[in-house]
């Protein structure tokens, strides 16, 4: 039996916890303000439909990156032996980069022979070089987590972002159109590249060894399923919003969708990264698959409170915002978005816990469990969008909240049963955070009543709300239960 102490002295290191989760969380911030900025430049130049022929495009690359990457990442972050497999691992990156970027330039050809777009061809070419460099440059990045370099991964991500938004506010502001928007990416992914090879030196030895390979593909093709299988969950409605309702729809859609995964990304990617780290620590202090799991269990009660007091008040905060958000930094064409926003925030709460699945059910080896359970959401989630969208864009966002519900509830059921994980313990020790969130609701309610006998611009108004919004979540928490705080800030 291991004991509560022997878990938090093997599963935490606060200090370093502190460390990753605090640069990451900055470099995302950053990060997602560079590419909220562009947005919102982009949003002043590109009409809707415009925007959505992007999206689509943008959608048809993901999937091909999701391919070139294939869970290398991840088998480099998770794997506990040799480093000469994380190499090989490394290598197979490359070789799949260069595989899909192949791909690229033979459908940018038919874009030029076939149906005569050259615009579209050179947007393809853009992403063709994202994906030549994309899977070798993730792979890499998790090699300097492995290191302890988090710090200096997240420094050289936000001096790409930073140079990306600058490439296409330029090419924006020169008329290049969406090609501006294929520039910034291409410019952020070399200079991330450059840069982590560099830090890296990390040898390339694009040699196809067997040594290590059952394992490494073991464990990539689970990922590589559950990703394949989440780009269609997620994805669904962008191809079934442009069949049912055309590619202004897409636009408003995917315009409402970016304003909530730039918030999203920046709390997830800090609390994914503290969740492979915090789980992966925990298990090395097991000798068992029994010491193991239980390990992972007391860890998942710390773990999950801090999740959910981060979450909530983000997603419930930006749903109550929405209308004046939209309105203030993307301009009056773009309102029919706002109402979308607000359900998508909704879905976005809904969907937090599922971020924890891949380094669960990873570390303690049952990630053979994800795929299957992952194609289960992925068809529930395509029916739930046929049915619906057909009926209009709002249809769309409902189907979405739907979708993530289902995800959340299938998550937990893996989590609890394959990886031992105490989500119901967890949202037992979170009641303080259901107090708080009402707090918030009830005192933005009434300050935006309040601040409505005061001539004061909206983005006042706005500034005004989030800070009383935040001070009564956090007090009514401490009024509920003071050590909360304490306690489940500790993790991070």
């Amino acid at each position: 039996m291991v004991d509560q102490n022997a878990s938090q002295s093997n599963g935490r290191n606060p200090g370093a916890m502190a460390t990753a989760g605090g640069s990451t969380l900055v470099a995302r911030i950053i990060a997602q303000g560079a590419q909220l900025a562009l947005f919102l430049v982009a949003a002043r130049v590109l009409t809707p439909a415009d925007f959505g022929v992007f999206s689509i495009t943008v959608a048809v690359s993901s999937l091909l990156f999701i391919f070139g990457a294939a869970g290398w990442n991840e088998f480099v972050l998770g794997w506990g032996g040799s480093n000469r497999a994380t190499s090989q691992a490394i290598a197979y990156s490359a070789i799949g980069g260069y595989l899909l970027s192949v791909i690229g330039v033979g459908c940018a050809a038919v874009s030029i022979l076939v149906f005569n777009a050259p615009a579209y061809a050179i947007l393809i070419l853009i992403f063709s070089a994202t994906l030549l460099i994309g899977p070798l440059t993730y792979a890499l990045g998790a090699l300097l987590v492995r290191r302890g370099r988090v710090m200096t991964l997240s420094i050289i991500l936000i001096v790409s972002e930073l140079v990306g938004l600058a490439a296409g506010v330029a090419g924006l502001m020169a008329g290049w159109n969406i090609i501006a928007l294929g520039v910034a990416k291409i410019t952020m992914q070399l200079i991330h590249f450059t840069c982590v090879m560099l830090v890296a030196r990390q040898p390339i030895k694009l040699v196809l060894n067997g040594g290590y390979a059952a394992e490494i593909f073991e464990i990539s093709r689970s990922i590589l399923s559950n990703r394949v299988i989440s780009f269609i969950s997620g994805n669904a409605s962008t191809f079934l919003i442009g069949a049912f309702l055309g590619v202004a729809s897409v636009g408003y859609y995917r315009a409402a969708e970016r304003i909530v995964l730039a918030v999203s990304e920046m709390l997830f990617e800090p609390m994914r990264l503290i969740a492979w780290m915090v789980f992966r620590q925990a298990a090395d202090g097991g000798g068992t698959p029994g010491e193991v799991r239980e390990l992972l269990t007391q860890e998942s009660r710390y773990f999950f409170p801090l999740m959910i007091l981060c979450a909530a008040p983000v997603f419930i905060g930006l749903a109550m915002i929405s209308d004046d958000l939209v309105g203030v930094f993307l301009g009056e064409d773009w309102l029919p978005a706002a109402p979308v926003v607000t359900v998508l925030a909704l879905a976005g709460l809904l969907f937090t816990p599922t971020i924890a699945n891949e380094p669960l059910l990873t570390i303690s080896g049952k990630i053979k469990v994800l795929p299957p359970v992952a194609l289960f959401n992925a068809v529930t989630t395509v029916v739930i969008f046929l049915v619906f969208t057909q009926f209009g864009l709002m249809a769309a966002a409902f189907a979405r909240l739907g979708s993530s519900a289902i995800m959340l509830l299938t998550s937990f059921w893996m989590q609890g049963k394959h990886a031992g994980a105490a989500w119901w313990a967890a949202a037992r020790t979170a009641a303080p955070v259901y107090a708080g969130v009402i707090g918030l609701v009830i005192s933005v309610v009434f300050a935006n009543l309040w601040l409505a006998d005061y001539n004061l611009s909206v983005i006042s108004r706005l500034g005004v709300e989030i800070v009383i919004g935040a001070v009564a979540y956090f007090f009514v928490i401490l009024l509920v239960r003071p050590s909360f705080l304490r306690t489940t800030l500790s993790l991070a």
